[in-house]
């Protein structure tokens, strides 16, 4: 059987089924009726005595006639012993009878329910010749032929097996129902529809289920996105390889034709092609083991003063050329977790973007400060340029890999446009941030955020 939820109907059904039968059958065998009970032990004295007469003075035939007379119900057995125990009739008697009887008094009536699945009424009386002998009336339940026959126990079964089956019906569908719309979601995702999710009916279930559909939508999100990523990824780097490429087609073969004076113009490209091909590729390496989470496990307490000095002195250096300088304000003392190497990198980013776009003779200003908030606390670290700023419509674009602002004149500006990309990748695998705004009096300004660690 290859269907879930024919499993769990059957399964539930059988079940119910099982209980339903166990019930009526414990009913009905194990507690006959107690009202025959108490009329059997009221009526039993009299009936005993008449019993007693019958049998000494018409003999055997008078007393089967009288006990069949008794017998009228299928569920009345009576039975009649002389004085040695012995069954007159010749009747097979419940086998605990014969022991029972010995323990009786004269004239007692007793009711007990020691012969297993029957109840029984015993009297012991002695006749006129003096002779002692006991009256037993075995009650059983009514056969298994008879309850399906009487038209009150054939509707209980009847109703308890349609309400039974519906309610097994209804469970079993709940349960594999979303099971089948999570197995076609994936089926779909598997075949190349990445839009593909569970469906609200799954994801709006209070139970497992429910929470079973809003993690798989997550996991097809995360899919999704990271395959979306990949194949943009991979048209990005093709693109930008192209161009160097082509770059150093023509310059080998410019080198081949041209006269040996103009030789080491031409290897001065080449070498420098080969070097923007060299860091491109390294940043790509960079951003791909960020997204695959490699090297993300070793982390450590990092001061972010000592790393922010370190970075702005190698700023300053690169500065010179523009006679520009990075400035720091450590508003506060903070410290974070993390790989150093990779938020230094992070933070070097931003602070060697700010150099290539502020202006001549302007700083370019890095503070850091902590910011506290109800869910968490953070550092926050801020680069601002005094460069052009970014329009609105780049603004958000920017940490997206090589995504580069076009410049005033409709040209693409400089660079592979990986090195905010691969600065909010960092901070976003830390469980940070990265934003930019545009400051009121010009320039640019790249917020940072930070777990604090205190």
């Amino acid at each position: 059987m290859k269907s879930l939820f024919l499993k769990i109907f059957l399964w539930f059904w059988l079940t119910f089924l099982m209980i339903g039968a166990t019930l009526s059958a414990v009913t009905t065998f194990i507690h006959p009726d107690d009202t025959l009970l108490a009329r059997l032990s009221v009526r039993l004295p009299l009936e005993a005595k008449a019993a007693v007469d019958i049998y000494e003075r018409e003999g055997k035939t008078g007393l089967k006639h009288y006990l069949d007379g008794l017998a009228e119900r299928p569920s009345i057995e009576p039975y009649f012993f002389d004085q040695e125990g012995r069954e007159v009739l010749g009747r097979t008697p419940p086998v605990q009878a014969a022991e029972y009887i010995k323990a009786m008094g004269i004239e007692v009536p007793r009711v007990s329910v020691a012969l297993g699945w029957h109840e029984f009424v015993v009297q012991q009386l002695a006749g006129a010749s003096g002779q002692r002998y006991t009256v037993l009336v075995v009650v059983t339940g009514p056969p298994i032929a008879d309850l399906l026959t009487t038209p009150k126990i054939l509707f209980i079964l009847l109703a308890q097996l349609f309400v039974g089956t519906a309610f097994c019906y209804w469970l079993a569908r709940h349960m594999a129902t979303p099971v089948v719309q999570l197995s076609e979601a994936a089926g779909q995702i598997a075949d190349g529809s990445l839009d593909a999710r569970s469906g609200s009916n799954v994801r709006q279930r209070h139970d497992e289920i429910g929470r079973l559909g809003l993690s798989f939508d997550r996991m097809a999100e995360r899919i999704e996105s990271l395959v979306r990523g990949q194949q943009r990824l991979f048209g990005d780097v093709s693109h930008e390889l192209r161009s160097p490429l082509t770059r150093l087609s023509v310059a080998e073969g410019l080198l081949r034709q041209c006269p040996p004076e103009e030789r080491e113009e031409y290897l001065d490209r080449i070498a420098l092609e080969v070097e923007q091909l060299n860091e491109l590729i390294g940043q790509l390496l960079t951003l791909s083991r960020i997204d695959g989470g490699i090297d993300t496990t070793h982390r450590e307490r990092v001061e972010v003063s000592s790393l922010i000095e370190e970075v702005a002195a190698n700023g300053n250096f690169e500065a010179q050329t523009k006679h520009c300088a990075v400035t720091v304000d450590f508003i506060d003392a903070c410290t974070t977790t993390g790989s150093r190497e990779q938020l230094r990198r992070a933070i070097e980013n931003v602070v060697r973007n700010a150099i290539c776009y502020t202006q001549p003779n302007t700083d370019v200003e890095v503070t850091v400060r902590r910011e506290y908030t109800a869910a968490l606390s953070k550092v926050v670290i801020q680069v601002r340029d005094h460069g052009p700023g970014v329009s609105s419509e780049h603004l958000e674009k920017i940490f997206k890999p090589f995504y580069r602002i076009p410049a005033s004149n409709g040209e693409i500006t400089g660079g592979a446009g990986l090195g905010l990309a691969i600065t909010d990748r960092i901070v976003r695998m830390y469980g940070g941030g990265a934003s930019a705004r545009n400051a009121s009096d010009g320039g640019l300004i790249v917020k940072l955020e930070l777990l604090l660690v205190e």
